[in-house]
């Protein structure tokens, strides 16, 4: 390396810089963040008058090792973020309710259903219309709507029903 080692000071500091700079211009993708700090690490070393070839080795082992860090980090806090099951639309899955607004069974048509407290926009999963006062159960969320299956007979009706009609 044919520079003199004082350059190197001030050629790793504007190296830290760009690479801090450049973070700050993409925040949130810590791409740049490992390289600017193993510059840095690089500019406190060629202070301390450490060879340029040291200087080197470490920008680029420490480099590699925080940008694998913080990728690891990254794929490790983005499992965490994940919705757990019951939380959002998703709680709505398995619910049983009445329709209060037949649902017709074409594609894209839509009756309602009380499902706890709220009121939804409900399509058959079947295609089959489901009269008013039917019970039915959540077996999807597609956006503000959720998909449904008509719930078979309550036990007590069957009850009810004469023996032998069949």
């Amino acid at each position: 390396m044919d520079t003199e080692p004082e350059t190197w000071r001030w050629i790793w500091l504007a190296a830290s810089l760009f690479f801090l700079g450049g973070e700050m211009v993409a925040p949130g993708t810590f791409f740049l963040l490992p390289f600017g700090i193993s510059a840095a690490v690089a500019v406190v070393l060629a202070f301390m008058g450490v060879p340029v070839v040291v200087e080197f080795v470490v920008f680029i082992v420490l480099g590699a090792a925080v940008f694998v860090w913080f990728f690891r980090w990254s794929k490790k806090s983005a499992g965490e973020n994940e919705t757990p099951v019951g939380v959002g639309a998703d709680r709505l899955l398995g619910e049983v309710g009445p329709v209060l607004m037949a649902i017709p069974g074409g594609p894209t048509q839509s009756g309602r259903v009380k499902l706890g407290a709220e009121e939804w926009h409900a399509e058959s999963d079947s295609q089959t219309a489901i009269p008013d006062g039917a019970v039915v159960r959540v077996v999807e969320v597609r956006g503000t709507r959720v998909i449904v299956t008509q719930v078979e007979a309550s036990v007590g009706s069957e009850e009810t029903a004469p023996e032998g009609s069949d």
